[in-house]
């Protein structure tokens, strides 16, 4: 198998969770989970791991987390774009989309899973198609903004949906994507128990230098990349991998739901391992050269 990012032919397993690899090129350092899922199933497991109601209650349950990302978002994309036509690929039941026709913004979604779909379509009466990006058929140069929140890990063929995405992006239009990071404190501490592992689910597992190399090997100059994580998806992964659990446990969680922070020697040093590129969420602002 030859990288998908180097193209040399040299990986480790990394890891092995339940029947699948996870394989680390030695070269670039993307993962890549082993065996690859036909397309079939892939569709398949889209419903059954994103179920509408599964997801309405952990929006509902953090929608204030949420609602904070998305102003993130929304106040970074105006600084770099200003407003005009948004599209979110994998928009799931429509938050972001919400936002940010709320913030201006002439906003289309496209949503595989249709139930997800569906709920966005009739609770906030938002534009989203169930196709696949290449079959919608926008023309060329159509959106000023491509939003990929927690897309690109789990597309197959990532090189000719990227390729997709260019086409309908307008010259010098805005990228966004945001994706876990395979070089993250979180997964190196947790490695085959990382929350954001998750295969066949997620096909791909980039770090922010394999993440910007294969924008610029398709046509995007990246204006900004950062990385980071929720406080409390950090703390939670390192209780469940390490089984800290009983009155111990039960104490803890009870303190993050109340306060969404984890302790305080680790909210002090989060910052410091987000700078060196090693938080668990890798966001990327990329602009579309010509």
């Amino acid at each position: 198998m030859k990288c998908p990012i180097c193209g040399e032919i040299s990986f480790i397993e990394w890891c092995k969770v339940e029947t699948y690899s996870i394989l680390k090129c030695r070269v670039c350092g993307i993962g890549v989970t082993a065996p690859f899922p036909a397309k079939e199933d892939l569709i398949e497991l889209n419903k059954g791991v994103y179920d509408v109601e599964q997801r309405i209650r952990v929006y509902l349950s953090r929608q204030d987390d949420f609602k904070k990302r998305y102003e993130g978002y929304i106040r970074n994309i105006k600084k770099l774009e200003g407003s005009g036509k948004l599209l979110d690929i994998g928009c799931n039941i429509g938050f972001f989309m919400k936002a940010a026709q709320q913030a201006g913004f002439d906003v289309k979604g496209v949503e595989l899973n249709e139930g997800c779909a569906a709920y966005g379509r009739e609770k906030f009466h938002l534009d989203i198609y169930s196709k696949c990006i290449e079959d919608i058929g926008f023309s060329d140069k159509t959106f000023d903004i491509i939003t990929l929140f927690d897309v690109l890990e789990h597309v197959p063929d990532m090189h000719g949906f990227l390729v997709e995405v260019r086409r309908i992006l307008k010259n010098n239009g805005l990228l966004i994507l945001q994706s876990p990071n395979f070089n993250s404190l979180m997964a190196e501490l947790t490695k085959s128990k990382w929350h954001w592992l998750t295969p066949p689910d997620h096909l791909y597992h980039f770090t922010p230098e394999t993440m910007i190399r294969f924008l610029l090997s398709h046509g995007f100059a990246v204006k900004e990349i950062k990385t980071w994580e929720p406080a409390r998806d950090f703390s939670n992964n390192l209780m469940a991998a390490y089984r800290i659990n009983g009155l111990i446990g039960r104490a803890l969680q009870r303190l993050l739901n109340l306060t969404g922070i984890i302790f305080v020697p680790i909210l002090l040093l989060q910052r410091m391992w987000w700078k060196m590129k090693k938080g668990g969420l890798i966001e990327v602002y990329a602009i579309k050269t010509n």
